[in-house]
């Protein structure tokens, strides 16, 4: 039973059970024995309080959509307190007595109104899904209340751990800086109603409202929810608390000795866990299970801050706390000002919300346990010489400790207690750097401190000893004790002095080769060009200006966005930018999602058992020890089900549960199910399972290819296995002056939908009702069917909304709804399955890596005579939805090539089958030949656009799988316009400018066009209603698509106000389901969009054809008669007039196809020596006909970019290669793009004065296409690497496989020690002649020697 609102206490008897209370929107709850001690407080908020808007994907800290605001006793000031925002999925809910949270349901909604944060967010169309936009709103709102107000730069650093795949971040960014007091005012003006937002009067003060009170001293500062409520009565934590019942210990001391006395008790074998913050178990969730829980959260002692010298932290301090002591401390005390240097590298710990609550004592811990843990923390401090004080529960004795010792210390009953900082010399040089897989919210590949005293009267000579510590090497080496002695009494002038402490600090350092981490060739480079960069950077202006930048890092400014866009008002509301239908749902917690459906009595919930081998066979699984746990009801597996063993109908099997052979790693094997989540995934983690035959996987195409498990793909046009031809290739060959072979691999992508996939199988009189994260409900309804061995009729499948899709739950959430009906049916009661993220990534497969191999013949000047193109498709274990053979066509881009021969070839692989993602297969197609025409311009010497430029395709010319062009947009619209908005002349001779001044920042600047050609599949059809309701006109729609962020619900309801000629706010989509959708196809590819418009329309006109008789008929009885909208459906009504209009979307009245047209130009800056890269602009425009509308066609451009993005540069996909288990399985091991990862300034231009006559109502799609052109940012990428390697002689041609990740283009620049200098070569410096640059087959085989020995990536 949920907690409820606290009641008074019991009076004689039995004193009750010893509760906690914490306060929620407002109401205490209690907290007893019923609750869970491992209980976090989303699934306390989410099952016990039941509040929903709060989401759930990640339970590790790193996705941000769980984030609430806390109000919390601040234990420096007595009587205060202070609030911030908070992962709800790290705080177990224990630990949170005595604190007050707010969610985003206290903030606004429907019936009061929302807060300037929500009506922001939807009026810059900053929702699309909506799953992650609560969190978004929270992370904000916390920020604002703890500040007071907003700056530009807060609305920035605070999104730091928010992800977000659908809107590419750019809207949420301007929305929320719309309300910062330095916010650009142009953005004010675009919010609709920000006017009137600013006008919101508080009712204590009058004043217009900021999101928090102006709080007096004595009122708590979170006294007003948008200006109302008090808050000052929250809970105080008076006495010590004890909760010894159940099979876990939980102990919350007031004092250092009650933490000593809870420890006194706990066994020398017995694992326990001090908790304050809870933020490590997000790193290493597989510490626990824990038998004792020992809360500090309470111990004032321990958030003690003395400020002087020394300065004293208690082990409490948050980081978030400790960043701002130590801002304070470096502007007071001169010796303290290193302290800034902590504050810059702090900042890049994790996220903000894990800031607030995680302290520095706890991540030290973290490395405590796991020496191979990078932490920052310990790192900094240790440079610093700081000491620790710990106690032991034996006795009243302090020991202090520094850091190195610490790490061997037995802390077993111990406790750090704090840390002493002492202040350094002002003439001490001191750097620290975190090199990282994307700018924020991700541990180190390397981090490295310095701390040097110099001499700069003396030729910067070092005095006495340095100390060079690193993080990320192995778990054994921190100090670089011989580079340390090497340097002392050296000069730091001396070129020689620095290139023989890098080489020797290169035989110093010896990285591991984990299959997880960086390449050692990748870390160890690393160590010496942070060296470098660290003597540059002290060195300041004693060395040349070409070399300055080597000492910096790249410092990413405040990031804008421009967009332009063409309304049509000829078919208002049709054209129109409006906020998306359901947007406001979407900021409050209003909108429901799978999950979000309230429980039935008896509903049970399932966990996944998952194989840890990919090639193997199953022995057995033994879950006895599981079904021993209270709790657990059943442990259902592959015996369990009557029908199909497959979620796959109609195609290779894919089964539901193991067999016997095991097909990849994370492939389920069974499923526990259990009265609660938490109890399942615990006991899914005691199946014992056992494995024979087990052998070494293949795991790429390469690997499959040499094993043979390769077969061309099916050539739709003679339905033979055999390839695509145009003109006649061997011919053109033998004409062409100049050939060129190359291949280039492509990984893989997560799809990442905020929303894991989930389903709810409920039992009915007739059957079952499948609630369902599917794009595709017809085939949820067969899946269902086929294992059950049912009729379909009998499965009710229902979608109200997904949390994104991308592809990835078309077919792939089978698995859970097959597993789900499967123990509904066993066990007669419903059955939910909600994976959490690392079950999500490991279980279903993503998008299929590919290989592109080549040979191309041309002229001169660049130009295609004829091309061989082989691309190989991973498609898992089983090819049932291998893109590669539809390829033909989009491997031409806007391109002729008057003779090509493409052949499709599907590969199996020991993972899971892959699936559709965004742009399947066309992405990588043209990404192909961008990459052969790069490979031309370098082969000639020339300018890449000016290669693409000559190659574009002219009208009527002959193409292969694809009509000829009636005009080439591109060329004649697209490119001169895309080239004037961009500067792209100017800005290129400024990009060749800033290289030449330059050694160590390079900048490239690349175009890359696109033709998309825009089929209706036959297939993809739908059923459509609309009805109007005679009692006040109003009008509901049912479509057979699926609403997952990209509009079609608005569209749609647009197109219906539009035929109907009714406002829209007469207009309400309906849920999808499979009666009134029945057989409709799945919703992907952007067609589900356009032909639900398109039926909506046909359907609106039948309705407003019978319509208009009826008032044709009254209009002749009196010409004078005007009727409301009303009154005229009433009188239908009346004189028996259907209301409601079905129709089918039969593929032969699809609308005729038409090609998408658009381009980006973008500009990128590198750091040679870290590989880091910075976007620095995109200026993007695309071809969308007549938008339907505006907000959602721009959204879906920036989204699908930014998507893309993250395909060709962060999203590296690692496997072990013993096992094949996916490595890159949460957050913290897989890296999509942040808020700080997008270009700096992004332009965005929906062609003007554009229709189509072909689409519907003159629109074109946009989900997909904007992906295709994201290959410019590994176009871009390699003009800036090229620079560098040309300024160092080298100009050959060089592969770059892709994800580009920091890490590949550092080793693709090929920086060697010997290139250290500290000024350029036109300053006469000379190096000894050993001194060697790096040559091109080097850099090859570095690269080569990276992909063979560090992991294995999908390609």
């Amino acid at each position: 039973m949920a907690p409820q609102e606290t009641a008074a206490a019991g009076e004689g008897g039995v004193a009750p059970p010893r509760r906690l209370k914490v306060k929620i929107n407002n109401k205490y709850y209690t907290i007893g024995p019923e609750v869970s001690k491992t209980m976090t407080l989303v699934d306390f908020l989410r099952e016990q309080v039941k509040l929903p808007g709060t989401k759930v994907l990640c339970r590790e800290g790193g996705c941000g959509v769980c984030t609430v605001v806390a109000t919390a006793p601040d234990p420096e000031h007595e009587g205060a307190y202070k609030t911030f925002s908070v992962n709800a999925c790290q705080l177990l809910v224990y630990a949170c007595a005595g604190w007050s949270f707010e969610t985003v349901e206290y903030l606004g909604n429907r019936y009061d109104g929302y807060h300037t944060l929500q009506k922001a967010l939807t009026g810059f169309y900053g929702t699309q899904c909506g799953y992650c936009s609560p969190g978004m709103i929270m992370t904000m709102y916390g920020q604002l209340k703890s500040s007071g107000s907003l700056t530009a730069a807060q609305v920035e650093e605070s999104l730091d751990g928010n992800l977000c795949r659908c809107t590419g971040y750019r809207p949420i960014l301007d929305a929320f800086k719309s309300l910062a007091e330095d916010g650009d005012q142009c953005l004010k003006d675009k919010l609709v109603d920000i006017e009137e937002a600013n006008r919101a009067r508080c009712p204590k003060t009058g004043n217009a409202c900021k999101g928090k009170c102006e709080s007096s001293k004595k009122e708590d500062e979170s006294s007003c929810k948008n200006g109302q409520g008090n808050q000052a009565d929250a809970d105080p934590i008076e006495e010590e608390v004890a909760f010894t019942d159940g099979g876990i210990q939980w102990y919350r001391p007031l004092t250092l000795v009650g933490v000593r006395n809870a420890m006194k008790k706990i066994q020398r074998d017995e694992k326990y866990c001090i908790v304050v913050g809870n933020t490590g178990q997000g790193v290493y969730k597989e510490d626990g299970p824990y038998t004792t829980y020992i809360s500090t959260n309470a111990v004032k002692a321990l958030y003690n801050i003395s400020v002087g010298e020394p300065l004293v932290l208690g082990a409490n301090v948050s980081l978030s706390r400790a960043i701002e002591v130590f801002q304070h401390v470096a502007n007071t005390y001169p010796n303290y000002r290193y302290l800034d240097t902590l504050v810059r590298h702090w900042k890049l710990v994790a996220n903000v919300s894990v800031r607030n609550t995680g302290s520095w004592a706890g991540n030290l811990m973290l490395k405590h346990k796991h020496h191979e843990f990078p932490s920052d923390i310990f790192l900094t401090l240790l440079a610093v010489d700081a000491q620790l004080t710990l106690i032991h529960a034996d006795t009243t004795d302090t020991l202090q400790v520094d850091l190195e010792t610490f790490l061997t210390t037995d802390m077993s009953r111990r406790l750090i207690t704090a840390v002493t900082l002492s202040p350094m010399a002002q003439d001490t040089q001191f750097r620290t750097y975190k090199i990282t897989p994307r700018t924020v919210n991700a541990h180190a590949y390397v981090n490295a401190c310095f701390k040097i005293r110099v001499d700069p009267e003396d030729g910067f000579k070092v005095i006495g000893n340095p100390t060079i510590v690193y993080g990320g090497i192995n778990p054994d080496f921190i100090h670089a004790k011989q580079t340390e002695s090497f340097l002392r009494g050296r000069s730091l002038l001396q070129v020689p002095t620095i290139v023989k402490a890098a080489r020797l600090l290169g035989k110093e350092v010896k990285p591991d080769a984990q299959p997880q981490d960086a390449s050692p060739q990748y870390r160890k480079s690393l160590a010496q060009n942070l060296l470098y960069k660290a003597i540059v950077s002290i060195l300041g202006d004693k060395v040349s200006n070409e070399i300055v930048s080597g000492g910096t890092m790249l410092e990413r400014p405040l990031s804008s966005g421009q967009q332009e866009f063409d309304m049509n008002r000829d078919m208002w509301p049709v054209g129109k930018a409006i906020p998306k239908v359901e947007s406001a749902t979407q900021i409050s917690g209003e909108a429901v999602y799978m999950d979000d459906i309230p429980t039935l009595p008896g509903e049970l919930h399932g966990a996944f058992v998952q194989t840890k081998y990919a090639k193997a066979k199953l022995k057995s699984a033994d879950a006895s020890e599981a079904l021993r746990i209270p709790g657990v009801v059943a442990y259902i597996n592959a015996s369990d089900i009557p029908g199909k063993n497959s979620f796959y109908p109609g195609g290779g099997p894919d089964p539901v549960f193991i067999d016997e052979q095991v097909r990849y790693a994370g492939q389920a094997v069974g499923l526990i199910v259990a009265n609660d989540r938490e109890t399942a995934v615990r006991a899914a983690k005691l199946v014992n399972v056992e494995y024979e035959d087990i052998a070494k996987p293949a795991l790429t195409i390469v690997e499959a290819l040499q094993e043979g498990r390769e077969e061309v793909a099916v050539n739709i046009m003679t339905g033979k296995r055999e390839p695509h031809s145009l003109g006649d290739v061997e011919e053109g060959f033998k004409e062409v002056k100049h050939k060129l072979k190359g291949e280039l691999q492509q990984g893989s992508q997560f799809h990442l939908t905020m929303e894991a996939i989930a389903a709810r199988v409920v039992p009915t009189e007739d059957g079952y009702d499948v609630f369902s994260t599917t794009q595709w409900p017809t085939q949820t309804q067969s899946s269902v069917a086929e294992v059950l061995d049912i009729p379909a009729h009998c499965i009710n499948v229902s979608v109200r909304r997904i949390g994104g899709g991308y592809g990835g739950k078309i077919t792939r959430q089978h698995v859970v709804s097959s597993a789900a009906a499967v123990a509904s049916r066993k066990l007669r009661c419903p059955v939910r399955i909600v994976v959490d993220l690392n079950t999500h990534m490991s279980l279903v497969g993503w998008r299929e890596p590919y290989l592109s191999k080549y040979e191309v013949g041309f002229d001169d000047d660049g130009k295609l005579q004829a091309l061989r193109v082989d691309m190989f498709s991973d498609a898992g274990h089983v090819p049932n939805e291998a893109s590669v053979g539809f390829l033909a066509g989009p491997v031409q881009n806007a391109y002729h090539v008057p003779n090509l021969l493409f052949r499709p070839v599907i590969v199996r692989t020991d993972t899971a089958a892959n699936t559709w993602c965004r742009t399947p297969g066309t992405v990588e197609a043209l990404a192909t030949i961008e990459n052969i025409l790069e490979h031309i311009a370098n082969y000639l010497k020339k300018d890449p656009l000016e290669v693409r430029m000559l190659n574009m395709v002219k009208p009527e010319v002959p193409r292969l799988m694809a009509p000829p062009l009636e005009r080439n947009v591109v060329l004649d619209e697209i490119l001169p316009l895309l080239k004037q908005k961009a500067m792209y002349e100017q800005r290129k001779e400024e990009v060749e400018a800033f290289n030449k001044a330059n050694r160590w920042k390079k900048r490239g600047l690349s175009i890359v066009p696109l033709w998309y050609g825009f089929n209706y599949p036959s297939m993809f059809r739908y059923g459509i209603q609309v009805s109007i309701y005679e009692h006040d006109g109003t009008v509901a729609v049912t479509h057979g698509g699926i609403e997952m962020g990209q509009g079609i619900n608005t569209k749609v309801a647009q197109v219906a106000a539009h035929a109907l000629e009714i406002p829209i706010e007469k207009v309400i989509i309906k849920a999808s389901d499979t009666t009134v959708g029945a057989n409709s196809i799945v919703t992907g590819g952007s067609f589900g969009t356009d032909i639900c418009c398109h039926g909506t329309k046909i359907a609106c006109e039948a309705l407003r054809q019978r319509i208009d008789a009826i008032k044709e008929e009254e209009l002749k009885k009196d010409a004078n008669k005007e009727l409301t909208w009303e009154e005229l459906i009433r009188m239908c009504h009346m004189r028996d007039v259907d209301l409601c209009e079905r129709y089918w979307t039969a593929g032969k009245e699809h609308p005729q196809r038409y090609d998408i047209w658009a381009a980006c130009c973008l500009e990128v800056e590198i750091d040679v020596l870290t590989g880091q890269y910075l976007l620095h602009r995109a200026d993007i425009v695309e071809d969308c006909g007549k938008s339907m509308n505006p907000f959602v066609d721009i959204g879906q451009v920036e989204g699908a970019f930014i998507m893309g993005v993250g395909l060709y540069t962060s999203e590296l996909v690692k496997f072990n290669v013993e096992t094949g288990e996916k490595l890159s399985n949460g957050t913290w091991e897989y890296k999509p793009p942040t808020a700080l990862d997008i270009p700096v300034d992004m332009r965005v231009t929906l062609l003007p004065n554009a229709s189509n006559p072909y689409g519907v109502l003159g629109s074109k799609a946009t989900g997909e296409p904007a992906l295709c052109f994201s290959y410019v940012v590994v176009t871009a990428l390699r003009q800036a690497i090229a620079a560098f390697r040309a300024e160092n002689g080298n100009e050959d041609w060089f592969d770059m496989h892709t994800p580009l990740t920091v890490e590949k283009v550092q080793q693709l620049c090929g920086v060697r020690p010997e290139q250290f200098r500290l000024v350029s070569n036109l300053e006469g410096e000379t190096c000894p002649e050993d001194f060697q640059m790096i040559d091109g087959d080097e850099v090859a085989d570095a690269v080569e020697s990276d992909a063979n020995e560090a992991s294995c990536s999908m390609t």
